[in-house]
């Protein structure tokens, strides 16, 4: 699912001089703001009190295992390592809500949804406030997952994870102006921040059942002078993958054209996705 030989040393060398010439024309600044925050940090987020009667806040099983979400998340602060996850995990969360890979949300195993949680990238002290409503990871290890929005944020979305400070914030004392009853649909949950951005194309260049894996792989190619180059992870028929993906390609470049370019200089591991 690579590229190798003499071959793909002038595919990485004619792609990294392409990314280095064309970086900055599209893709989304993480650029910390004052106080390491990032732009999203000072977002409003206010949910009302979770419904712990609904479904998506009682005990529920995932291969085998049984969660039981907390009741409340007052005093809730942890520390742990993050991933994130996007485009192929699906049109709605654990809420129904619609999922929108690049607006700022979050999955917990354990949080009630919905919860508003200021997380804080303890690698470089990027902090944003994302509305939890999924559910997730089922990843021994990883203490939240975070929309692609979100990481791109906090500066992580290109390891794939990063080491992360949890602190749930407190519910509002009333539902939104024109909720009934404080009950939580998709109508009056807060809108979280969305990046500006159109769906970008990217080059993926393998798949891996392991992370260690993925970042050789991804090392390989920054090392020979390709920017831009990212570990996205996620699921496929339910099982843990980590895509190695370069881009996003450059506005204005057609990206079937570079593939064909490519494909015609005998390269064929490698595959364009739009997110």
């Amino acid at each position: 699912m690579t590229v190798s030989g003499a071959r793909g040393t002038v595919f990485y060398t004619m792609l990294g001089l392409w990314m280095l010439a064309l970086s900055g024309c599209a893709g989304v600044s993480t650029s910390p703001t004052a106080n390491n925050a990032s732009p999203s940090a000072s977002a409003a987020c206010a949910t009302p009190a979770p419904d712990l009667h609904a479904a998506y806040n009682r005990p529920y099983q995932v291969h085998g295992r049984i969660y039981a979400p907390l009741n409340s998340s007052a005093g809730y602060a942890v520390r742990g390592m993050a991933s994130w996850y996007g485009w192929e995990s699906g049109s709605t969360t654990a809420m129904g809500t619609p999922f929108r890979p690049r607006a700022f949300s979050a999955a917990s195993r354990d949080l009630p949804l919905p919860t508003c949680a200021r997380v804080t990238n303890l690698n470089n002290g990027r902090s944003v406030i994302v509305l939890v409503n999924d559910r997730g990871p089922f990843v021994d290890g990883r203490a939240m997952d975070l929309s692609y929005g979100a990481a791109n944020a906090l500066g992580m979305a290109g390891q794939g994870i990063a080491p992360v400070e949890i602190v749930a914030l407190a519910p509002v004392a009333a539902p939104p102006a024109g909720a009934s009853g404080g009950t939580v649909t998709a109508a009056t949950l807060p809108m979280a921040p969305e990046i500006p951005a159109p769906p970008q194309t990217f080059l993926q260049t393998g798949a891996f059942s392991r992370v260690n894996n993925a970042t050789r792989e991804r090392n390989r190619l920054l090392h020979a002078g390709i920017r831009g180059v990212l570990i996205v992870p996620g699921l496929v028929n339910g099982q843990q993958y980590y895509k190695v993906q370069i881009g996003p390609l450059p506005g204005g470049v057609a990206a079937v054209q570079v593939i064909a370019e490519l494909r015609q200089m005998g390269f064929h591991d490698f595959y364009s996705v739009e997110q």
